[in-house]
Protein backbone atom coordinates (compact mmCIF):
# COMPACT_ATOMS: atom_id res chain seq x y z
CA UNK A 1 0.00 0.00 0.00
CA UNK A 2 1.05 3.71 -0.42
CA UNK A 3 -0.09 4.99 2.09
CA UNK A 4 -0.84 9.14 2.12
CA UNK A 5 -1.40 11.53 4.70
CA UNK A 6 -4.15 13.42 3.56
CA UNK A 7 -3.40 16.51 5.71
CA UNK A 8 0.29 17.04 5.10
CA UNK A 9 1.25 15.04 1.71
CA UNK A 10 -1.27 16.35 -0.89
CA UNK A 11 -0.37 20.20 -1.73
CA UNK A 12 -2.46 23.03 -0.35
CA UNK A 13 -3.10 24.16 -4.47
CA UNK A 14 -4.92 21.24 -4.57
CA UNK A 15 -8.66 22.81 -4.12
CA UNK A 16 -10.90 20.87 -6.50
CA UNK A 17 -11.65 17.44 -7.41
CA UNK A 18 -10.07 18.11 -11.33
CA UNK A 19 -6.55 18.48 -9.34
CA UNK A 20 -6.78 15.77 -7.16
CA UNK A 21 -7.45 13.40 -10.03
CA UNK A 22 -4.65 14.72 -11.64
CA UNK A 23 -2.60 14.54 -8.81
CA UNK A 24 -3.91 10.83 -8.26
CA UNK A 25 -3.23 10.21 -11.45
CA UNK A 26 0.33 11.79 -12.15
CA UNK A 27 1.03 10.20 -8.47
CA UNK A 28 0.35 6.73 -9.11
CA UNK A 29 1.81 6.68 -12.77
CA UNK A 30 4.71 7.82 -11.50
CA UNK A 31 5.48 4.95 -8.92
CA UNK A 32 4.64 2.50 -10.90
CA UNK A 33 5.43 2.78 -14.48
CA UNK A 34 5.79 -0.77 -15.09
CA UNK A 35 3.11 -2.77 -12.88
CA UNK A 36 0.50 -4.25 -15.29
CA UNK A 37 -2.47 -5.93 -14.67
CA UNK A 38 -4.59 -8.88 -16.76
CA UNK A 39 -7.39 -6.94 -18.14
CA UNK A 40 -9.14 -9.90 -19.96
CA UNK A 41 -8.44 -12.44 -21.62
CA UNK A 42 -4.67 -12.28 -23.62
CA UNK A 43 -5.04 -8.45 -22.40
CA UNK A 44 -2.53 -7.05 -20.02
CA UNK A 45 -2.08 -3.30 -19.33
CA UNK A 46 -0.37 -0.76 -17.02
CA UNK A 47 -1.91 0.09 -14.05
CA UNK A 48 -1.64 3.40 -14.53
CA UNK A 49 -1.08 5.76 -17.31
CA UNK A 50 -0.83 9.70 -17.48
CA UNK A 51 0.58 11.91 -20.02
CA UNK A 52 -0.62 15.71 -21.04
CA UNK A 53 -1.71 15.84 -24.49
CA UNK A 54 -2.79 19.06 -27.04
CA UNK A 55 -6.12 18.30 -28.90
CA UNK A 56 -5.66 20.00 -31.99
CA UNK A 57 -9.30 20.39 -32.91
CA UNK A 58 -10.03 22.89 -29.63
CA UNK A 59 -6.64 23.43 -29.62
CA UNK A 60 -6.34 22.61 -25.89
CA UNK A 61 -4.16 20.90 -23.14
CA UNK A 62 -5.79 17.94 -21.56
CA UNK A 63 -4.84 15.59 -18.91
CA UNK A 64 -5.47 12.24 -20.25
CA UNK A 65 -5.32 9.55 -16.91
CA UNK A 66 -6.17 5.44 -17.04
CA UNK A 67 -6.20 3.60 -14.03
CA UNK A 68 -6.82 0.01 -13.26
CA UNK A 69 -7.14 -0.82 -9.81
CA UNK A 70 -8.36 -4.22 -8.00
CA UNK A 71 -11.36 -3.82 -6.21
CA UNK A 72 -12.15 -6.58 -3.42
CA UNK A 73 -15.14 -8.93 -4.50
CA UNK A 74 -16.23 -7.95 -1.44
CA UNK A 75 -17.64 -4.74 -3.05
CA UNK A 76 -20.60 -6.71 -3.69
CA UNK A 77 -22.40 -6.64 -0.53
CA UNK A 78 -20.13 -5.47 1.41
CA UNK A 79 -22.75 -2.04 2.25
CA UNK A 80 -19.70 -0.01 2.15
CA UNK A 81 -18.68 2.97 0.02
CA UNK A 82 -16.84 1.81 -3.10
CA UNK A 83 -13.54 3.54 -3.07
CA UNK A 84 -13.00 1.15 0.23
CA UNK A 85 -13.01 -1.75 -1.67
CA UNK A 86 -9.70 -0.54 -3.89
CA UNK A 87 -6.96 -2.93 -3.46
CA UNK A 88 -3.24 -2.24 -3.20
CA UNK A 89 -1.35 -1.53 -6.58
CA UNK A 90 2.40 -1.08 -4.52
CA UNK A 91 3.64 -0.03 -1.32
CA UNK A 92 6.04 2.53 -3.03
CA UNK A 93 6.61 6.11 -0.89
CA UNK A 94 4.94 9.08 -2.73
CA UNK A 95 7.97 11.15 -3.76
CA UNK A 96 8.57 14.70 -2.10
CA UNK A 97 8.06 15.92 -5.78
CA UNK A 98 4.28 15.36 -5.60
CA UNK A 99 3.84 16.52 -1.54
CA UNK A 100 5.35 19.73 -2.01
CA UNK A 101 3.36 22.92 -3.40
Amino acid sequence: MTALNIATQIPSQINTLEKLAVWAGLTLANINPDLTAIEGVGYTERVSQAGIFYVQADNKYRALIRNSIQMSPDYLAGGSKLWTYAQDLSNTAIPSIFTSN
